[in-house]
């Protein structure tokens, strides 16, 4: 996985990026950022005012292409099937809970830190929304760049990467999980990812 430094900044981008959502669906009309911009404000705002698990739900996965970090976690939609067959509808579940999970606790126990827009661009993959999050470590300033990977889904912009300081997360999953594959097969990937889960939820149930 990321280094501790670099999984809270991750996490901090899952709390931004998503870690987010409007009342409805954006227009494709709208640009990517302020797509981006309005849904985080969003989901911090029902955060803050300690909305039903159901509503952070529905605005959280406004915003993120869940299909789509799986595919790419396992190599492609060219090779999805043949690496999680035949629970591949177990996994993408799992993986979807976790990566929402994950962003949420961020939301819930961020420390202090801007972000701040810088703009975005069209490339081969996806538009990219650049972000620098300036927070504070051992007493020094430091500034990391997130970007958060865009497309358009039936017409949604929807964030299907996150790319801490040139670190991918789908890539970063990727990794991680072909070993396991390799080593072991999808059953031991499925029982890592509750395993996972157990641990968030017992460690929410602690505080």
């Amino acid at each position: 996985m990321l280094n501790s430094a670099r999984n809270f900044i991750t996490g901090l981008a899952l709390s931004s990026v998503c870690l987010l959502g409007l009342a409805r669906p954006a227009a494709a009309a709208e640009g990517a950022m302020d797509t981006f911009k309005a849904r985080h404000g969003k989901v911090v705002e029902l955060v803050k005012k300690r909305a039903d698990v159901a509503t952070l739900q529905k605005e959280v996965d406004a915003l993120l292409d869940y299909k789509a970090l799986a595919e790419t976690s396992l190599g492609g939609p060219a090779r999805y099937a043949a690496k999680c067959e035949p629970r591949c509808a177990e996994f993408e579940a799992l993986l979807t809970r976790l990566i929402r999970e994950n962003y949420l606790k961020r939301i819930r126990t961020d420390k202090k830190y801007e972000l701040a827009y810088v703009g975005e661009e069209t490339k081969p993959r996806g538009t990219h929304v650049i972000t620098n999050v300036s927070l504070s470590r051992d007493g020094k300033p430091e500034v990391v760049e997130v970007v958060y990977v865009m497309h358009q889904v039936n017409g949604v912009w929807l964030t299907e990467d996150i790319i801490t300081d040139g670190i991918s997360l789908a890539k970063n999953y990727k990794f991680e999980f072909n070993k396991i594959l390799k080593d072991k097969g999808i059953n031991e990937l499925i029982a890592r990812l509750e395993a996972k889960l157990t641990e968030l939820a017992s460690n929410a149930a602690a505080k």
